[in-house]
């Protein structure tokens, strides 16, 4: 069997550009697979369109880290306008200083999967906003959520890129990186099949996903089941308060439209897949 990617746009539903973008870098490029976050302004409208486009899988994009809660019990997460603002590591932090707010992450969690579900969405997998799901008292809620909801994966956020000649990451994304592979380990054995990928590439690299560096991953990717994350979009309506992933957005939009990227993935005779088409013969 030749690698399998599954190449997944996050944030589907952030805003109206990134929407359009994720659903141009599936017509037009290499992307399969997007996850949905639920309680973002242009959520229902992404359900809607996603819906008209089977090849496109779709997942859960679970999110307390930004935005406006949609658990009414979930305002505890809230700042004083009533979102969520937390960084990855601030988030967990809460939960190792204050307990309680893992059932209370936990259960917005479960409404965000109950609104996706609702809006006709059957979901292929989920992953976390910031990969705070790989927190392992998060990643047992979450696997008990999947489990509940017949949801049958969940991304794994290890990342370790195969071969040599990256560039090199920022100091602080690769601290990221190292920190979810370790969190990751924790999780394998309750994970093991619920996380199908053998890692993540494209953690450690967020915000630099270019042409050059999707070439290279074509090239040396290995055998078995390897997810690609990426943050494609238009910008017009992005807020650099909100997200630092403005400028780069288009640049990976372009990327993974390039004709040179879907030569470089041809040459190898990659399998372009999405969570959704896993349990196909093979797997």
């Amino acid at each position: 069997m030749p690698p399998r990617i599954i190449v997944n746009a996050d944030d589907l539903g952030w805003s109206q550009g990134v929407t359009d973008g994720i659903l141009s870098a599936h017509r037009d490029g290499i992307v399969t697979s997007a996850t949905l976050a639920a309680n973002m302004p242009d959520a229902a409208r992404a359900a809607g369109l996603s819906k008209a486009i089977p090849s496109l899988g779709v997942g859960i994009h679970l999110n307390a880290c930004q935005g406006r809660p949609i658990n009414p019990g979930s305002l505890s997460l809230t700042d004083g306008q009533g979102t969520m603002n937390f960084t990855g590591p601030s988030l967990i932090a809460r939960c190792i200083c204050r307990p309680r707010s893992i059932k209370t992450i936990l259960a917005e969690f479960e409404a965000q999967i109950r609104w996706v579900l609702d809006h006709g969405i059957r979901a292929t997998h989920m992953d976390s906003h910031r990969h705070v799901h790989a927190f392992w008292p998060l990643f047992a809620g979450v696997a008990r959520l999947a489990n509940q909801y017949g949801i049958p994966y969940i991304r794994r956020p290890s990342e370790r890129l195969g071969g040599s000649g990256w560039p090199r990451p920022p100091r602080k994304q690769a601290r990221t990186a190292l920190l979810l592979r370790a969190m990751c380990a924790i999780n394998s054995n309750a994970g093991r099949t619920l996380c199908p990928a053998r890692g993540t590439w494209g953690i450690s690299h967020t915000g630099l996903i270019s042409e050059a560096w999707l070439v290279h991953a074509a090239e040396v990717v290995p055998e078995g089941i390897t997810e690609i994350i990426t943050h494609p979009g238009f910008v017009h309506d992005l807020d650099v308060r909100e997200t630092r992933l403005i400028g780069s957005r288009r640049m990976e939009l372009d990327a993974l439209c390039s004709p040179a990227v879907r030569e470089a993935f041809s040459r190898r005779k990659l399998e372009l897949v999405h969570y959704g088409q896993l349990h196909s013969p093979g797997n």
